[in-house]
């Protein structure tokens, strides 16, 4: 069942990102985000900057008090079509390291796109063995399931975790482009604590059951 669909077909100015899914899940759109009626482009923050934005630098989906936007222990997967050069940045994800309820994220160390569900019992990760931040527009889709965690590029199996990632249920919003809660001026992280996202995204797509 589809649970959001973010077309991030809006137009310049737009502020609500309106999902096509019919769940009503809209995200606000944060007013650094250039929209142009076909994709979403987040502009580039370097890490060393050491700005807080908050919600400016971000799409934002609230958490759905159904709980349908959330995984728990049902089959969940999640699909969006990025284009970036930059080899950092915190795609999507629900939650943060110590969310009560657990966390899912999509980032993108040295430009490798990796998916994390984690439950408050167990982890399941996976890297992409594909290079991503290369300049072209790639479909990202990452499944969950009871036995695994699987992640494809363009549709190919890229890599996968055979393991249960467990029930995982947070009030959380959904933030596409970098983290909400953060503190660029944490001596333990320092200015690149809300791994902000440089980039381009076309769609964002999920589904439950």
């Amino acid at each position: 069942m589809s649970v959001l669909d973010l077309q991030l077909n809006e137009s310049s100015g737009a502020t609500t990102a309106v999902d096509a899914s019919g769940f009503g899940h809209h995200g606000a759109i944060g007013r650094h985000i250039r929209m142009n009626g076909s994709w979403a482009d987040w502009d580039r923050h370097p890490p060393a900057e050491g700005i807080y934005y908050g919600a400016d630098h971000l799409i934002m989906v609230d958490d759905a008090p159904d709980g349908s936007l959330d995984p728990d222990s049902a089959d969940f997967t999640i699909e969006f079509r990025m284009r970036s050069t930059d080899k950092f940045g915190n795609i999507l994800q629900k939650g943060q390291a110590r969310a009560v309820g657990g966390q899912v994220k999509f980032q993108q160390p040295q430009g490798y796109i990796s998916c994390m569900f984690k439950s408050p019992q167990v982890r399941a990760a996976t890297k992409s063995k594909t290079f991503t931040s290369d300049g072209q527009w790639h479909v990202i889709r990452c499944e969950r399931t009871a036995s695994q965690v699987a992640l494809y590029v363009d549709g190919v199996l890229s890599n996968r975790i055979r393991k249960w990632s467990g029930n995982i249920n947070n009030k959380k919003p959904w933030t596409i482009g970098g983290k909400f809660e953060c503190d660029t001026s944490l001596s333990t992280t320092g200015a690149d604590s809300c791994d902000l996202y440089p980039g381009d995204i076309d769609y964002v797509r999920m589904w439950k059951g």
